[in-house]
């Protein structure tokens, strides 16, 4: 018979290390504190269909990923795009995925294009790994590409894609994002969303005789004489030979304070994100990524998902997402939706007249907001990134604060997952002989 296992976090870590468990005879219960699994792959009715809430794609290097939904007999459902990039800069359009597209830019001189060109083809073997992780971007590239582009260019771009303080962040996780990434890229996507994998997930692991329970968080964790003790929100006690976290390292930490090694665990701050979706009755540039440089928008970028992901899937409507990488405690994070709504709507109006877009053309708009989306990591992190298992505790991590250097994803998720559940097996043998 097989261990009692606890999977703090119903997000995708959660669900895949339950699958795995569960797929080996071990006793899994899943507890999620929202009303939804999924973590950021949460979605809403639309007319019958489940919608993201915030976009998603899936890339060909994805090996995790892609093993999984091949394990749960969804790759009949996977399909596959080649996606482009734009540029919104000082409110003006531009095509940015050929050389050819940086020759034409005029918001940058011709020297500075051809220097941003050169090194740019050459930034994912510069620079030694372990240097690299003390190193703060903003000061790699700078030596690289000089101020002017830094100023005009790169430091537009990070706070983009990362938000506050990217300038801040290793160089280190810059380097390993590249690969993983380019302007333009082949991007894939499963038929009826993330939605169906959450539910593949959620109907594999109950089959398999795990337990997914919703609306039922843990409140407090102790651990005495090998056996792991959660305290729920809802004030049921339940007990477990093991136990998988998966949460923001800050919220298992309140939880799990007289844990052993929990004190040894990194504090690390979080960068949330406000989201808008807006769906419209024509397309835009079929533009999957466009940055938002200097035009005076409060988002940072606009996400075309309908230039991937097929109309049917958003009630025959094309999709885009705008958003902000924001701490929680920002003001903008707690501005209402309705507020967010009226001020997006006529920045992203204001952005796209020139492209034929009016406000007839939106015909709905849904604010998104969630708290933990990525974590701000230090100089040096990979000396104080935790182990997969907390002390001598039989408490084990599978979170985003193990991904780097790499890029948070689904796939990092289930990597991490996939690492953790393995170490949890090996102890698991160590302990019963």
């Amino acid at each position: 018979m097989g261990s009692s296992i606890g999977i703090i976090g119903g997000g995708i870590a959660g669900l895949a290390s339950a699958y795995r468990l569960a797929k080996l005879g071990h006793n899994v219960t899943v507890l999620e504190a929202s009303d939804t699994l999924g973590g950021l792959g949460t979605f809403f009715d639309l007319g019958g269909r489940k919608v993201d809430r915030f976009y998603h794609c899936i890339m060909p290097a994805d090996d995790d990923f892609l093993d999984l939904i091949r394990d749960l007999g969804l790759s009949e459902r996977l399909y596959w795009d080649n996606t482009l990039m734009g540029m919104v800069y000082e409110g003006q359009h531009y095509p940015f995925n050929t050389p050819l597209d940086l020759l034409k830019f005029a918001p940058l001189s011709v020297p500075e294009r051809m220097r941003l060109g050169a090194m740019s083809l050459l930034l994912g073997r510069l620079g030694n790994d372990e240097k690299l992780d003390g190193t703060p971007i903003e000061i790699w590239l700078r030596r690289l590409f000089g101020d002017a582009l830094w100023n005009k260019f790169w430091a537009p771009m990070f706070a983009a894609k990362f938000g506050v303080g990217a300038a801040t962040l290793p160089a280190l996780y810059l380097k390993k994002r590249l690969g993983r990434e380019s302007n333009v890229a082949t991007r894939g996507y499963i038929d009826n969303g993330l939605y169906g994998l959450i539910q593949a997930l959620d109907s594999a692991i109950t089959e398999l005789d795990g337990k997914v329970r919703i609306n039922c968080g843990a409140k407090r964790l102790s651990q005495r004489n090998g056996t792991i003790t959660i305290d729920t929100d809802n004030n049921e006690r339940m007990n477990f030979d093991y136990v998988v976290s998966t949460i923001p390292l800050n919220l298992l930490s309140r939880a799990a304070g007289d844990l052993d090694g929990i004190q040894n665990l990194p504090y690390l701050s979080y960068q949330g994100v406000v989201n808008m979706l807006l769906l419209l009755d024509r397309p835009l540039d079929s533009y999957y990524w466009t940055p938002s440089l200097f035009s005076g928008t409060e988002f940072d970028g606009i996400v075309e998902s309908s230039s991937l992901i097929k109309t049917e899937q958003y009630g025959g409507y094309h999709a885009a997402y705008v958003m902000k990488y924001t701490g929680r405690d920002s003001e903008l994070f707690n501005t209402s939706e309705t507020d967010i709504s009226d001020r997006w709507t006529k920045d992203f109006l204001r952005i796209y007249k020139s492209r034929g877009i009016s406000p007839a053309n939106i015909k709905q708009t849904l604010v998104f907001k969630a708290p933990f989306v990525e974590p701000i990591y230090p100089l040096n992190y990979t000396k104080v990134r935790p182990q997969t298992r907390i002390g001598q505790s039989n408490v084990f991590l599978a979170t985003t604060a193990q991904v780097y250097p790499y890029i948070t994803s689904w796939n990092s998720s289930i990597r991490v997952a996939n690492s953790t559940i393995s170490d949890l097996l090996g102890q698991l043998q160590m302990d019963n002989r």
